[in-house]
């Protein structure tokens, strides 16, 4: 019989994200994978005594950006996140209904005012809260780029950037109802 107490548990597998503070829209067909990345940068400090060595270096920042290759053909969710984008229905005859998305290209859009709660779920048995992300703050920007032949699924790559809260805080990792006091 094997010992199976030195099992060494790595998730994968597929997610789903929700985007809404109110009425989360479910983007839940992906096609490549939800990919979530975190970065810091930092200022290293030199003195002339040890040339191009740091001597310390001091945190400047973090940035947070979630890409999420949504593969269905939904104008109504893609409405939900293009900024500056109008979505209309012509629901006269309910078995054809008509869709559009007019997509503008007006510049000085405010990205901070569409930014909403982003959550991601990861969708494999055993997923728990504690294997969330959550942006309090993403804001949404799809690069569509769909391929017209027989090999390949038509994917809107939706990229949202993480902004900082009044808190300061860009993410958390793990099941929101945890209480975390005082920010760092």
């Amino acid at each position: 019989m094997a010992d199976n107490t030195q099992i060494i548990d790595v998730p994968i597998g597929p997610a789903v994200v929700e985007f809404g503070d109110t009425s989360p829209i479910t983007f839940d067909i992906t096609k490549g994978g939800i990919v979530f990345t975190a970065n810091f940068s930092k200022q290293d400090i030199t003195v002339d005594q040890f040339g191009d060595t740091p001597v310390k270096s001091i945190l400047k920042g973090g940035t947070c950006q979630l890409a999420v290759p949504f593969a269905l053909h939904d104008l109504e969710k893609l409405n939900r996140v293009t900024p500056g984008s109008v979505y209309a229905e012509d629901a006269t005859n309910p078995d054809e209904v008509k869709k559009r998305l007019n997509v503008y290209a007006k510049a000085g859009f405010d990205l901070l005012k569409a930014a909403e709660k982003v959550v991601v779920k990861p969708t494999t048995p055993g997923t728990t809260p504690n294997d969330y992300i959550t942006i309090p703050l993403g804001s949404p920007m799809p690069e569509i780029q769909w391929t017209y032949n027989s090999d390949n699924e038509r994917v809107a790559n939706i990229i949202i950037a993480g902004y900082p809260d009044k808190d300061g805080l860009l993410y958390f990792l793990g099941d929101e109802a945890v209480t975390i006091t005082g920010a760092v």
